[in-house]
């Protein structure tokens, strides 16, 4: 008689675990861990700094996206935000609105909000085929959007994609950022737009070490 073989799965919390888990936490923790760059660095904003949040070595790792995702889905319906679509800037937001629609959609067959479609801004219209600066949503079926970015330090990135969204015709619910390092960006995001953000800079370093963050 054949001996019978037992496949051990590895321990994967059902799917009633995940959905009521305290996806912001466990982002944070992950954010700590893989995200914080220890060093002299040069921002965006051309400001240079002792650290760096990459965020893309969170947003694009699966569980680091599935855990964005929910915390930004879970952040648009703490404050009541409805949307018809989810972008920003390139290539910070691009991760983080892919994940966003994906998980959205789950969370729709569940009875929790609506689908939210994603966009894709480009820093210059294509200069071949449509043409487009604004990709993968019809424009004239979308009216409220949600902008989008992984850090938020002077807002330069997240204004232009503003201006891009405005002009072509969209109602802008609300501006987003994973991280706000509290560097002005915010202030001038603030008086125009409903802006939240869903950590700050201070919150992310208060118990990151230079080791853990180097262990990534």
């Amino acid at each position: 008689m054949a001996s019978e073989i037992m496949i051990v799965s590895p321990s994967i919390p059902a799917c009633g675990e995940w959905m009521t888990s305290d996806y912001k936490q466990r982002l944070k923790d992950l954010l700590q861990r893989k995200s914080i760059v220890w060093g002299k660095v040069k921002l965006a904003s051309g400001q240079e700094s002792d650290y760096y949040f990459d965020c893309k070595h969170t947003t694009l790792d699966p569980e680091g996206a599935f855990l964005t995702a929910h915390a930004v889905l879970d952040l648009l319906a703490e404050h009541g935000i409805q949307a018809d679509a989810i972008g920003g800037p390139p290539i910070g937001a691009h991760p983080i609105v892919a994940a966003v629609a994906a998980v959205s959609h789950l969370r729709s067959k569940e009875g929790k909000g609506r689908p939210l479609p994603a966009f894709l801004i480009r820093k210059q219209p294509k200069a071949h085929g449509l043409e487009k600066q604004i990709e993968g949503i019809d424009l004239k079926k979308i009216r409220d959007v949600v902008i989008i970015d992984d850090v938020c330090t002077k807002g330069e990135s997240t204004l232009e994609a503003l201006k891009i969204v405005e002009e072509a015709g969209l109602h802008v619910a609300a501006v987003l950022s994973i991280v706000d390092r509290e560097a002005g960006g915010s202030e001038k995001l603030r008086q125009k737009y409903p802006y939240f953000a869903l950590f700050t800079g201070k919150e992310l370093l208060e118990k990151a070490s230079r080791s853990a963050a180097e262990s990534r």
